[in-house]
């Protein structure tokens, strides 16, 4: 399972279940929030109708009074026995002084009272104050607000201590619930992506005793893959069979038409048409034998000869070899590789050295006399990069996929030699050593590189086949040009 993606913080948050985790819990807290503010406006406004009504009953207990005096009398005592931190009695005489539990006064109509001892504080919570002016002086009701502070710190610790721990908890329940899914969702997705790629033997391989929508959705994804698989099976199969059934009636056919030439007279018409026709024998026998090669190599029987090579022995050796056909072709060959003594990679050196092989004919191919070529190799970070480019007209972007199949030339190319087999054996050799195949543009012409994944050099003695690969002649490239190379 390939889950780094969804397992990234940036990878989680684009998944939909976590979005739709995050959505639902955001709802959750302003419904919450919305209910509680709700409720609290709902019971400071039931506290504050309480207060009104008793500013109320204590102006209506004053007002029996009927003089000035009896007003005064009353709200001396009322006062006496009333705690100003809790309510505030105060009159104020038309002469301007006042009595009650309290001093007070009006500024622009609005109250100010300051206590009248220290033994005697306000409230630190503030009033709610009524006025009520007549010939008899102005009454000053105060009642406190404390019950309202009081209610609303009992909702700020209720959302503090209840509200926002249960969300917290909540939306950590639910993105754990939701990441779960996010990671099965993006495996499918990496079942996709290497399905799309080409690796069908990609499987997400969902727990069967899950039934839900996902695991049903993997289970079919599981059952299309294996089909797919099964169905490029027998296609490879039947293409294998049919190449190898056919190879040697095509060989006998060569062989007859080589007899046939041998009897013919020189220079006459039948000769030169054997000619031709032993040519086109030659090149059928060629496509069977790289179609039976791709086979071989899809089948990964090569991997059982796979030992560590060394690439930089690999490219001098092509490097001499297509020399003289550089030459030939009026083309310059440039070869870079790095100024330590080896490059080792884990791979089958025949077709590495077929790789080099069907690069460099692929350039000499499809470039015109005069153009420069170059085969290089160097190191990028942990992988040996090993790339062929030209100059020549190049592969536009949109055929670069398709040139990797087989049989498949390019419009440009067609009147050129070749089969179309040529990068497709690559890719072959690529997908064998899960190496990465790259196309590019060099502007102008074809970048080729192929990275290998680098490996500790062999021990002494440990693989005298790699050591021997310069002292022993390639099978693969007899110079000056490959017959057994068939590139694009």
């Amino acid at each position: 399972m390939a889950d780094g993606e969804g397992a990234r913080p940036h990878g989680l948050l684009r998944s939909t279940p976590v979005r739709q985790a995050i959505g639902v819990v955001t709802l959750m807290a302003v419904v919450g929030a919305a209910t509680t503010t709700v409720a609290f406006l709902r019971v400071r406004e039931g506290l504050e109708e309480t207060i009104r009504t008793s500013l109320d009953q204590t102006a209506a207990g004053l007002s029996t009074a009927r003089t000035a005096a009896d007003l005064r009398n009353l709200v001396v005592a009322e006062a006496g026995a009333t705690d100003p931190e809790l309510r505030i009695i105060v009159l104020v005489l038309a002469d301007g002084r006042s009595v009650g539990n309290a001093e007070a006064r009006l500024d622009g109509g609005m109250p100010s009272v300051a206590p009248l001892s220290a033994e005697r504080p306000l409230s630190d919570h503030g009033y709610e104050f009524r006025v009520i002016a007549d010939d008899r002086g102005t009454l000053i009701l105060g009642e406190t607000r404390e019950g309202i502070d009081d209610i609303s710190a009992v909702f700020i610790a209720q959302a503090a201590f209840s509200l926002v721990p249960t969300l917290l908890f909540s939306l950590l329940a639910a993105l754990a619930i939701a990441a779960r899914s996010a990671r099965r969702v993006v495996q499918i997705e990496d079942v996709l992506g290497r399905l799309a790629a080409g690796d069908l033997s990609a499987r997400v391989a969902e727990d069967p005793g899950r039934r839900d929508d996902l695991s049903r959705i993997a289970g079919r994804l599981d059952r299309m893959a294996a089909a797919q698989e099964a169905s490029v099976a027998a296609l490879r199969q039947i293409s294998a069979d049919i190449a190898h059934d056919l190879k040697t009636p095509v060989q006998r056919l060569a062989l007859l038409l080589a007899d046939l030439r041998d009897q013919t007279d020189e220079g006459s018409p039948g000769a030169a048409l054997a000619d031709r026709a032993m040519a086109e024998a030659d090149r059928a026998v060629a496509v069977f034998q790289s179609l039976l090669q791709i086979a071989q190599i899809e089948g990964g029987t090569p991997k059982s000869r796979f030992r560590a090579v060394d690439l930089s022995a690999v490219v001098a050796t092509f490097a001499d070899v297509y020399g003289p056909a550089v030459e030939d072709g009026g083309h310059t060959l440039t070869v870079e590789v790095p100024p330590q003594d080896a490059v080792w990679v884990q791979g089958d050196r025949d077709l590495l050295g077929q790789v080099v092989a069907n690069l460099l004919e692929n350039a000499l191919r499809h470039t015109p006399g005069g153009s420069a070529i170059r085969l290089s190799l160097r190191h990028d970070g942990a992988s040996a990069v090993l790339s062929v480019a030209d100059d020549g007209p190049g592969i536009p972007a949109a055929e670069r996929p398709l040139v990797l199949r087989r049989l498949y030339r390019c419009e440009a190319s067609r009147t050129t030699e070749g089969n179309g087999l040529g990068l497709a054996l690559v890719a072959a050799i690529a997908d064998l050593h899960e190496a990465r195949l790259d196309l590019s543009d060099n502007a102008p012409g074809l970048v080729v590189s192929l990275a290998l994944p680098l490996v500790a050099p062999p021990a002494a003695g440990a693989d005298p086949a790699t050591a021997a690969w310069t002292d022993a002649p390639c099978p693969l490239a007899p110079a000056p040009r490959p017959p057994s190379v068939r590139a694009d």
